[in-house]
């Protein structure tokens, strides 16, 4: 039977280990398939809680990898943890499983319905809400339509700002008319 080492690293040893790393992977992060500087690269490794003991899954080197590759891995495995527990055993799958399900689900697009046109439904967050008038606008609108008012160049009541903040039809001619923008 193999028997288990663990080595315990100094600071010092980081850069040797991580530059050897580096090298095996011909200079590329593993996770992102690029050449990376090695001044880029962090030393990736397997968080414990203190009280656990060293495993080959616990406080232990993976590899060397970019360094936002290293932050965003951290993230997804804590959040893992963080939204299915640390309970391996409660998880319906694993992570790997997850993430191999997750890439499937983004590469597979939005769903649509096929029929003499293809339709697509756009969800209400994404919807374009209206503009609102503004409210600066509207008053060099009033400025200007008061000015035409007192030289008797109109004779209509002036729109009241909408209580919605929507453009009405009145306001929509007048912005027209005085070639103002309705929204800053």
């Amino acid at each position: 039977m193999k028997k288990i080492k663990f080595i315990e690293m100094k600071s010092k040893d980081i850069k040797p280990l991580k530059e050897k790393l580096w090298l095996s992977n011909n200079k590329k992060c593993p996770l992102l398939g690029i050449d990376v500087e090695l001044d880029k690269m962090a030393l990736d490794h397997i968080h414990k809680l203190v009280a656990e003991p060293y495993s080959e899954q616990k406080g232990t080197i993976r590899d060397a990898i970019e360094f936002r590759a290293n932050a965003m891995e951290g993230k997804i495995t804590n959040n893992w943890q963080r939204y299915f527990g640390a309970d391996k055993s409660k998880h319906p799958i694993s992570l790997p499983e997850y993430l191999r399900n997750l890439a499937d689900y983004l590469e597979k697009g939005a769903y649509s319905e096929s029929g003499e046109n293809e339709v697509y439904y756009v969800h209400p967050n994404e919807v374009p809400k209206p503009k609102k008038v503004s409210k600066r606008n509207y008053n060099k609108l009033k400025k200007l339509y008061l000015i035409d008012l007192k030289e008797g160049n109109v004779r209509k009541k002036f729109p009241e700002y909408p209580k919605s903040s929507k453009l009405t039809k009145d306001l929509r001619f007048l912005f027209e008319k005085y070639d103002i923008e309705p929204h800053n």
